[in-house]
């Protein structure tokens, strides 16, 4: 198995050399080799056609949140919580990154919720990385939350061949915004997810038997900019933008130049496989290339290439130099550019490392936050349940704290990280509740190691790295674990879940009601409060009797 991956690696190394090295540039610039006649700078008036400011839900997106509220009523009913369409809560899951872990764990999760017949109580899915590999492959069937057998079923099927993925690849080097963010793309797709689907991303925003999707990535010319508001970047099927400019474009025209130069031609519409691209390319980050590089090819050479007892140590030493100039090569191309719709902005409260670049650099948001939190923090989308799935590589808690000061700085409301918890961080529980009071959403924290599945803090430690982010694709074996772990973890917090649920319907109504909550309702949720328990119990002295 190493073998094939190696020759397929080697063979996809070859051509990118071939298209990449033709003119010495980064692909990406081939297209910039005209010169663009100065243009004096655009008046407000000239982006209000396409660029749209507000802080609240675009019409597209209210329109499929309030059909979706329905479906979700419909499922509430059925869990015995009775309520009215204003009483609906607003509940998110949200996948973290991690690469094929994360992508694999996303599924197994969404299985298991539709089995237990919450999947429908969900209002949103977000997600980064890994995890909105998963959802990119997930909405190219439009009732796939009705069939997540399906879904699941792909990953055990062989992977696209290596020579439909050159054909391919060389259909998109014709394009002049091919770069290196379309490889990564075609990679992912065709490896890990298993499928190439140039479906665009505003078609997904149609039926609503599936949450309503929300991907993240983050524009890196302003992550290390002082302002926080030009980094992180959202895409929906309606629109696309800096959530926290409240500066949008519409999606089907995120790409296309809106003014000066070039203005009138349209540029292609974001497709599945550049979108898998962008959401995943750690690489495109300076620090994660040198981490993630050195790590795959170590594991090409010997997992442990440079133990001194290792008989591949010496071919390791002697290539050493090979990776070394291939890292700082890759260091220099530059990734996927965006045309920046908001380029020469007459607005001063848009940071400058956007207004004065002519391109968006859009990259995986794994390395700001791994964990998409942004897009559902605030009145915007007023959350009131987020069921945060963790996958990443990252040490426990930590997508929490990054999310928790990021609302620190920009005043959104977070709720309380108890320390005791924390402390937990090298052998977490299966699930942690963080109560929201007022505006801040509830949030359920699931690690996907834990106390349940490892023993003891060696055995957690072992399996964070046996199934660590950046590896080649997984053996059959692998994904199966992966996929009954999680499963094994949903249906051990099911009841939990449950509870959260039903005060996530309280919580809408006291808001919806001006803080007056209703009795029959509380009452109906102390009911179910108290079937759960008495269902607790019951499995407890079934477990003594076995």
């Amino acid at each position: 198995m190493l073998c094939g991956y190696t020759s397929q690696a080697t063979g996809l190394l070859c051509v990118c050399i071939v298209m990449m090295g033709s003119m010495g540039l980064p692909v990406d610039n081939r297209r910039n080799l005209w010169t663009v006649p100065q243009q004096k700078n655009p008046a407000l008036s000239e982006f209000k056609k396409y660029v749209h400011q507000s802080q609240s839900l675009s019409a597209g997106e209210q329109e499929f949140v309030l059909r979706r509220k329905q479906v979700v009523q419909k499922s509430l009913n059925k869990l015995g919580l009775t309520c009215t369409l204003d009483m609906v809560p607003h509940i998110a899951l949200l996948g973290s990154g991690g690469g094929q872990r994360a992508a694999v764990g996303l599924m197994g999760s969404l299985f298991q919720m539709e089995k237990d017949g919450l999947l429908d109580t969900v209002l949103y899915l977000g997600g980064v990385s890994g995890s909105a590999w998963s959802m990119a492959t997930l909405y190219s069937d439009h009732q796939w939350s009705t069939n997540m057998d399906n879904a699941v079923s792909r990953l055990s099927k062989p992977g696209i061949g290596l020579t439909d993925v050159l054909i391919f690849l060389a259909k998109r080097a014709k394009d002049g915004h091919f770069s290196l963010t379309d490889i990564w793309g075609v990679l992912t797709s065709a490896f890990i997810m298993k499928q190439l689907d140039v479906r665009s991303l505003s078609e997904d925003g149609t039926s609503i038997t599936n949450p309503y999707p929300i991907y993240s990535t983050v524009n890196k010319n302003c992550l290390q900019h002082d302002s926080e508001k030009g980094k992180w970047f959202e895409m929906t099927p309606h629109q696309a933008g800096f959530i926290d400019l409240g500066l949008f474009i519409n999606t089907p025209n995120l790409g296309s130049r809106i003014h000066g130069a070039g203005s009138d031609v349209k540029g292609p519409e974001l497709d599945m496989v550049t979108l898998q691209g962008l959401v995943g390319s750690a690489l495109a980050d300076d620090e994660s290339v040198v981490t993630y590089i050195l790590d795959w090819l170590k594991v090409l050479v010997g997992k442990e290439a440079t133990d001194e007892n290792n008989p591949l140590e010496f071919l390791w030493t002697k290539v050493s130099w090979f990776i070394q100039t291939l890292i700082a090569q890759i260091k220099k191309l530059e990734w996927g550019k965006t045309e920046n719709f908001l380029y020469q902005y007459p607005d001063a409260r848009v940071p400058s490392c956007i207004r004065v670049k002519e391109f968006l650099q859009l990259i995986d948001a794994g390395v700001m936050i791994n964990m998409p939190y942004p897009p559902f923090l605030g009145e915007k989308r007023d959350t009131d349940l987020l069921i945060a799935l963790e996958y990443g590589a990252d040490e426990t808690f930590r997508t929490l704290i990054l999310a928790r000061d990021y609302a620190a700085k920009l005043k959104k409301p977070f709720p309380k990280l108890e320390e005791k918890f924390l402390k937990e961080k090298d052998w977490p529980r299966p699930c942690y509740v963080f109560k929201g009071k007022k505006k801040e959403p509830t949030i359920l924290y699931m690690p996907l190691f834990n106390r349940q599945n490892c023993k003891d803090e060696n055995e957690f430690k072992a399996k964070m790295k046996e199934f660590s982010t950046f590896q080649l694709p997984f053996s059959q074996q692998k994904i199966e674990f992966l996929l009954e772990t999680v499963k094994a973890n949903m249906k051990y917090s099911k009841d939990t879940l449950l509870r959260e649920i039903a005060k996530a319907v309280i919580r809408r109504h006291i808001k919806a009601s001006d803080g007056v909550p209703l009795w029959s309702l509380a009452s109906d949720v102390q009911h179910f409060t108290r079937v759960l328990k008495r269902r607790d119990k019951g499995d407890k002295q079934e477990a003594a009797q076995a």
